[in-house]
């Protein structure tokens, strides 16, 4: 391990409030004790350095909600592009991952590299679901190995990095190993004296995404049934670590996935909506057609007779056009028979005629004439 050199001519920051945070608590560590370099207890304060790092991330919510949101948004359209499916998952107990990585405070914890909050890699997704489907699944799931692959061969789904939602609530966890440091001369009892260590771990209630694509157009169906899988592994078997004492357990959160659904149904109909006004703007009846939109018969009216008849739009193509957006609303259908389609309209059947007829006239059709 390296020493904190920096603690000698330059102080870390004392709080962490924005920013990676996982670049913090991995990095930044500033609990040293001065004599001998560790983290160990002080005897006579019994201070604990160690919980104190690990409250230093503990006391707000961890992860920036702009870049989730945009995080979460850019795999959301990737997951649909794809045809893969997508579900939101809440934490129902305590959730670690990444213990065994080398930290300060002996156990570590996995940060995703770029947004600094807990997450679930892949490539663990996919052993977890393999483990379930082959060991505890009740009867076994046939083809695991084809659908999931295996050494030399490809599996037909990939499995994506799990993230939060939303910020994130950690906090400090202890497990006490009560026979440290033995040996022959000095073997494990129960006269030894136990050894709290502090670690950390993600609250109960958290909101994670999974996803899935298939590997291939063919295996869209397969994706669903091991979407199946997975989602029954996270309930019965837990993911990350101490999965054998309750953690990491997952429910599958039909209301948050709904939400999400919904939001990128929206997130599409507006990006459509958007492609479709610009296509507008790019002809004459496209651009009258769009200002008509929303308008009631009478205002319609008024534009013909601003525009058409009082002062004639003096470019040919823009009188064509705004005739030809007046035909696609339906209205000179009535008009030419001396009729209104909305009672509330105040105009006369000769002048609902005439518009009706120069409207005809001036989008070039035969019926003007």
């Amino acid at each position: 391990m390296i020493r904190p050199l920096y603690k000698s001519f330059l102080q870390p920051p004392q709080q962490l409030k924005t920013g990676n945070t996982g670049l913090w608590y991995d990095k930044f560590c500033d609990q040293w004790n001065d004599e001998d370099w560790t983290l160990s207890v002080n005897d006579k304060t019994r201070a604990n350095p160690k919980l104190n790092w690990i409250k230093t991330v503990t006391e707000q919510p961890i992860g920036c909600m702009e870049l989730l949101e945009e995080s979460i948004s850019r795999l959301l359209r990737f997951i649909t592009t794809k045809k893969g499916i997508f579900g939101i998952f809440t934490t129902k107990s305590r959730f670690v991952m990444g213990l065994g990585r080398n930290h300060p405070v002996e156990n570590g914890f996995a940060w995703h590299p770029t947004l600094g909050v807990p997450y679930l890699p892949g490539s663990s997704l996919k052993g977890l679901v393999r483990a379930w489907a082959q060991q505890d699944a009740e009867p076994p799931m046939p083809h695991v190995d084809e659908i999931l692959g295996s050494a030399g061969k490809a599996g037909h789904v990939v499995f994506v990095d799990a993230i939060p939602v939303e910020p994130v609530w950690l906090e400090a966890d202890v497990v006490t190993p009560h026979y440290v440091g033995w040996n022959c001369e000095k073997p494990p009892g129960d006269w030894r004296g136990p050894t709290p260590a502090p670690f950390l771990v993600t609250k109960p209630e958290m909101a994670f995404v999974f996803a899935l694509l298939p590997a291939r157009p063919a295996a869209t169906e397969t994706v669903k049934d091991v979407f199946k899988w997975l989602q029954n592994a996270l309930t019965d078997a837990g993911a990350g670590a101490k999965t054998s004492v309750g953690y990491g357990r997952f429910c599958f959160d039909d209301s948050k996935t709904r939400k999400y659904k919904d939001l990128l149904d929206k997130e599409q109909r507006d990006r459509r909506e958007a492609t479709r006004r610009t296509e507008a703007q790019r002809t004459p009846e496209g651009r009258w057609s769009l200002k008509l939109e929303g308008k009631s018969e009478w205002e319609i009216l008024d534009f013909v007779r601003e525009h058409l008849e009082k002062e004639p739009l003096p470019n040919a193509d823009e009188r064509q056009g705004l005739a030809r957006a007046v035909i696609a609303t339906k209205l000179p259908e009535w008009w030419c028979r001396g009729k209104k389609r909305d009672h509330a309209t105040k105009v006369g059947e000769a002048k609902l005629k005439a518009r009706g007829k120069l409207v005809l006239r001036e989008a070039g059709s035969a019926n003007g004439k």
